[in-house]
């Protein structure tokens, strides 16, 4: 590992370290529950592949639905026992869907489904308004001529370890379901799971946490609107994320499910390939980490996400018998990935106010949620309106959910133009955190 960002990770304080340790082990949490082992479990569960999307956007969902509760934190005055106490609660919560199969193993598939989407969404709402003050938590607590360095770090060791316990969950959750036992393996994985959310909820309790004034403001609705309607700058922000989010979740939530359900690829590959992705990943974190000290969160996303709209039209040309893409495309995501992961988190504190922080954030959040959960909802309707259509384009057969990731890339290249053409018109940051 580079010597120099070492050295940069030892000069850090004793909560920006503890901060450094939470993250990588929320990022390690976050991996292990999403992505194919958690398409896989609610493939087992029986929610059909062309609504997995919706399912996976439950948490885009409950970042519009936070703001329903965001009022709740005026009663509290520990916010810090709080934040803790909420996102235990919300993770263990979101964890709990593996029992599923096993209490109600005697009721149908649709009491399944809907107790999974209800306990989704329920855990996932709390766990995003709670998110909203942890993350700004952290970002105030770690100055910004250290973020670059802070996130490169973190994305190096969490892209490892997540990528064994991934591997070692898919390789065995394979060798199960020869004997149809893959639950086992779900059950596994997220056992894992729950003990990162233990260790994480106890390093959190250990980082000192100042309510200021920020902190104070009060969450009302009138004022959400006064936002919108005096920030013309913020308001431009919030359509280029609206469609970005849009185009991204039209097509990403369902890439899983088009590598199991159509490619069937077995569980071991696709870790294969995504161990892949991770060599390079880490290969270029501290370019990263680099470029990120030095550019604009804005820029660095926009040159990202031209690339993933790329990615969504080489999608398209993946077949069983042209699988070769598919190595162009787990490799140039590891190429973009910290960049792509941490500038749609940074990106919002380029725009937000100096006052009502909360409000800012709050209102990014929902608009961001409404573009993806609109997306997956519509990139599932796009997938039954052609599932019975196979298109030709040069020998390639184009079936319903490469038409989806074609729509998906175009939009987001639309994205990146509307960023170029009108968010530059001025550079300045409204809030500078640090």
């Amino acid at each position: 590992m580079e010597e120099g960002m070492l050295a940069q990770v030892r000069k850090f304080g004793g909560d920006q370290k503890r901060f450094l340790a939470s993250q990588m082990i929320t990022s390690t949490y976050n991996n292990l529950i999403s992505g194919v082992l958690m398409t896989g479990l609610l493939l087992y569960i029986g929610v059909r592949p062309s609504r997995i999307g919706v399912f996976l956007s439950i948490p885009l969902l409950a970042n519009i639905l936070q703001l329903a509760i965001g009022k709740m934190w005026n009663w509290f005055y520990n916010y810090k026992k709080m934040i803790n106490c909420i996102v235990l609660a919300a993770r263990f919560g979101i964890l709990s869907i593996v029992g599923i199969p096993i209490l109600f193993r005697d009721s149908g598939q649709p009491v399944k489904i809907w107790m999974t989407a209800m306990i989704l969404t329920v855990s996932y709402t709390f766990a995003s308004s709670a998110g909203i003050h942890l993350n700004l938590w952290m970002v105030q607590t770690i100055p910004a001529e250290k973020q670059g360095t802070f996130f490169a770090f973190r994305d190096r060791m969490v892209v490892g370890v997540t990528m064994l316990i991934s591997f070692g969950a898919a390789y065995l959750i394979d060798q199960l379901k020869v004997a149809n036992l893959e639950y086992i393996g779900f059950a596994t994985a997220f056992l894992i799971a729950s003990l990162l959310v233990v260790i994480d909820y106890t390093i959190l309790r250990k980082i000192s946490y100042e309510r200021n004034e920020e902190k104070k403001e009060r969450l009302e609705w009138p004022l959400y609107w006064k936002v919108v309607k005096e920030d013309r700058r913020f308001l431009r922000f919030l359509i280029y994320m609206l469609v970005l989010s849009l185009g991204m979740n039209l097509a990403n939530p369902y890439y899983n499910t088009y590598m199991l359900d159509c490619l069937e690829l077995k569980y071991t590959h696709i870790m294969c390939l995504t161990g892949l992705q991770v060599c390079v990943q880490i290969a270029v974190s501290s370019i990263w980490g680099k470029i990120a000290n030095r550019i604009r969160w804005s820029r660095i996303l926009n040159a990202t996400v031209f690339i993933l709209g790329v990615q969504f039209f080489i999608w398209a040309m993946v077949t069983k018998e042209s699988i070769g893409f598919i190595y162009v495309i787990f490799i140039s995501s590891g190429l973009i990935s910290t960049g792509l992961v941490t500038g749609q988190f940074m990106v919002q504190y380029e725009f937000i106010g100096h006052q009502n922080t909360m409000i800012y954030l709050s209102l990014c959040a929902c608009v961001t949620a409404l573009g993806g959960f609109s997306g997956s909802m519509l990139g599932s309707g796009i997938i039954s309106a052609f599932a019975d259509k196979v298109y030709q384009l040069g020998g390639i057969g184009i079936g319903s959910m490469q038409i989806n990731m074609i729509i998906s890339g175009s939009i987001l290249l639309v994205s990146v133009f509307y960023a170029k053409i009108v968010l530059n018109r001025n550079t300045e940051r409204s809030y500078y955190v640090g």
